[in-house]
């Protein structure tokens, strides 16, 4: 049956109430793509299933609506991970956008209580399993600090042992001021021992101001030195 043009400002209003629902949380994490990004993907996914739903003619495949919906989805997903050294982050920001496409391709079809479950299912995976993953890695992640003067490779050598240790860098941030750089992350897969060792290695570099590991195994910093 041919829907009203006021049904259909409802399915993609309700569709952009929940996208923005999603992008709540991801907006509290202080994620690129937020509370209006998860908004218009969910709003622009509902309004491609409607207006696909209101021209078509009877009989038609309207699935297709929705596989064209998930290939263009995956650009903006694409879009929102970025590799850093041998870290990729914002996946599963990227699976939140994704998700936010689904839940409004659901609403522009009409199936409101399956986007409404859908999103609580959504809601409840990522608030209600930080937790749990914050208690799996626990005792397995490793912050690492370091100081340095820009321009010597510090970085090279510490990359090249994570990636034959098979570690993984998370959570990497680096900032420079006048030459000097601050990089600070979290390894997962390095032991105590090897990373007794990764410190050690980066405190005996001349261009290394300071090194901070975990606070157990390495309570105290090396005293920075004059850079003159």
């Amino acid at each position: 049956m041919p829907m009203s043009d006021i049904e259909m400002i409802l399915r993609v209003c309700l569709a952009a109430a929940l996208g923005a629902a999603l992008g709540v949380e991801r907006e509290i994490q202080h994620k690129t793509a937020g509370l209006r990004t998860h908004t218009l993907v969910a709003a622009g996914a509902a309004l491609f299933a409607v207006a696909g739903a209101s021209v078509t003619a009877d009989g038609t495949d309207l699935t297709r609506v929705a596989a064209q919906v998930v290939t263009g989805i995956g650009f903006i997903g694409a879009g929102g991970m970025i590799r850093t050294g041998f870290t990729i982050s914002g996946i599963t920001t990227a699976a939140t956008l994704w998700f936010a496409a689904a839940v409004g391709v659901a609403a522009g079809f009409g199936l409101y209580v399956v986007a409404a479950v859908a999103l609580l299912v959504s809601l409840a995976t990522m608030v209600g399993f930080a937790p749990v993953r914050g208690f799996l890695r626990r005792g397995k992640v490793q912050p690492l600090q370091i100081e340095y003067h820009a321009g010597h490779g510090t970085l090279t050598p510490l990359f090249e042992t994570l990636n034959a240790l098979g570690a993984q860098v998370h959570q990497i941030s680096m900032i420079e001021t006048e030459g000097t750089r601050h990089l600070s992350c979290e390894l997962v897969g390095v032991g105590a021992e090897a990373m007794t060792e990764i410190v050690s290695s980066l405190r005996s570099r001349d261009e290394v101001i300071s090194v901070t590991g975990p606070p157990a195994e390495h309570p105290g910093d090396r005293p920075p030195r004059d850079s003159g």
